[in-house]
């Protein structure tokens, strides 16, 4: 009983702090001024087989959102992790282009081993 509640306020901790970097970063409409939408369509893969999890797009808010593409890792087992592709999704944008696409390893651990979890990301956006 006692380890659910340090992980939930493990968990309340990580949320606190991704928050607080969102409320420091700058806001994307003032990095990318041209940029009108943008949408991220997200997939993990574990050892470059798909994760039975289904993919989600996520549609930014561009006028309000924070130049900051932090993700977490999809499995709840993993420590430390996630995914943070800020600066090659800001550079993509910042050079116009209205479809782009990465893969970011979790850097985090599953016991004592690494994670492998590796994120797919497929972006589209309009400009202005």
């Amino acid at each position: 009983m006692m380890n659910r509640g340090r992980r939930n306020t493990e968990a309340t901790e990580r949320l606190a702090a991704k928050r607080a970097r969102e409320d420091q970063a700058p806001r994307l409409s003032a990095e990318v001024p041209k940029l009108a939408t943008l949408a991220l369509e997200v997939r993990e893969f574990m050892a470059a087989v798909p994760v039975a999890e289904p993919g989600h797009v996520r549609r930014v808010v561009v006028e309000s959102a924070p130049a900051l593409f932090e993700m977490p890792c999809g499995d709840p087992r993993c420590k430390d992790g996630g995914h943070d592709v800020t600066r090659e999704i800001i550079r993509a944008l910042e050079r116009g282009e209205a479809r782009f696409e990465g893969d970011d390893a979790c850097r985090g651990g599953i016991g004592t081993a690494n994670c492998t979890r590796v994120m797919h990301y497929i972006g589209t956006a309009t400009f202005k």
